[in-house]
């Protein structure tokens, strides 16, 4: 594990380190945890606003890991999860055991309560050790380890101090390493929630893979967002929305509720129409129709009524108005074309008359 480098253990071995690309086969495999998401052996930063369903998501991947179902219809790795909760475990915990899984599903999703300094060398290392008996016990992979939150996992460390968050990340790095597993660090967002995640920007380019967590333009959406990919191609946002799980009655006889991770499809939005511009299709539509009529001797002079005209107009052009309100907006308008300097059509009341300026009769 990287740390200050003051004995022989930490001078690398430079025998193994280097070696030909001669020597080299591509592996064909992604070992991933989560596909298009997040990779075995690497590390992760998923970052968002307060109250935006950080920890909800987490339990929403970590459930699927552990029932060995897809996450937003990415293939994940069955297996064990770890989730490192200090600040809320029994939140994290009510999440899960109110999850529809197995009761063998969630003897794989492990709890801790307890906070680990990624700073402290000897913590981290009897953390490896402890989760490899767990392994060794269990027969299972620990597929992903989460940090929940990254503030409650670096000790004294200042988290807008470069070097302390590189050794941070590489910390997080040598379990993912040790153990072939997926080490996710929650984090929060800035003042600015456009500048990305708090503190110094070195968290950023260590980690391999960046998840960024936006509230949606519906109330009950949220985005997530892939703002980086190191070894992998970026993937499109996915949405999730919050959904309320009742647990209970509490001493009071009052609901106790929890909060779920509900994936959704993209939000979709009709743009409204531009008034002007359906208003002058509408014209424009009013005007062929009056000029065909011109152009056939039988219609020609003939009087004819605004539910006549109004039977032969495109209908997608008057989608937007009301049946009852159809041969009023017709009749407004040839009333307007009526009282032009250049009329081609007079009368009221609903009859109306082609004026000779209509008139194209064919030669």
């Amino acid at each position: 594990m990287p740390h200050i480098q003051d004995n022989e253990q930490d001078i690398p071995d430079w025998e193994t380190c280097i070696r030909p690309v001669a020597d080299h086969s591509p592996s064909l495999e992604w070992n991933y945890a989560m596909k298009g998401w997040l990779l075995r052996n690497e590390t992760s930063l998923l970052y968002g606003p307060s109250n935006v369903g950080k920890s909800a998501l987490v339990c929403h991947i970590g459930n699927c890991i552990v029932t060995a179902r897809p996450s937003f219809g990415a293939r994940v790795k069955p297996g064990l999860v770890v989730h490192v909760a200090p600040e809320a475990p029994a939140s994290v915990l009510d999440r899960i055991h109110s999850s529809d899984v197995t009761p063998a599903a969630r003897q794989n999703y492990l709890v801790c309560g307890q906070a680990l300094d990624l700073s402290n060398f000897k913590a981290v290392a009897s953390f490896v050790e402890f989760l490899k008996g767990v392994m060794h016990e269990t027969g299972e992979d620990i597929v992903l380890i989460v940090f929940d939150t990254l503030a409650r996992s670096i000790g004294l460390l200042d988290e807008n101090c470069a070097a302390s968050m590189t050794q941070v990340v590489q910390a997080a790095e040598w379990i993912a390493r040790s153990l072939n597993t997926h080490v996710m660090l929650v984090h929060h967002t800035g003042k600015d929630v456009d500048r990305g995640g708090r503190g110094s920007s070195a968290l950023r380019a260590a980690v391999d893979t960046e998840i960024c967590l936006k509230p949606g333009k519906t109330e009950d959406s949220v985005a997530v967002m892939q703002d980086k990919q190191r070894t992998q191609p970026k993937l499109a946002p996915v949405h999730f929305r919050i959904e309320k799980i009742v647990l209970g009655l509490d001493e009071d006889g009052d609901e106790r509720t929890t909060a779920h991770a509900v994936e959704t499809s993209a939000p979709t939005f009709e743009k409204a129409p531009n008034p002007k511009r359906a208003e002058n299709g509408r014209v424009m539509a009013v005007r062929i129709a009056l000029q065909t009529r011109g152009m056939l001797r039988e219609l020609a002079l003939a009087p004819f009524k605004t539910a006549d005209l109004a039977a032969t107009l495109p209908p997608e052009l008057f989608a937007g108005v009301a049946p009852e309100n159809l041969n009023r907006t017709i009749n407004r308008i040839l009333s307007d074309l009526a009282n032009a300097d250049n009329p081609i059509v007079t009368g009221s009341g609903g009859v109306w008359t082609l004026t000779r300026t209509a008139h194209r009769p064919p030669g």
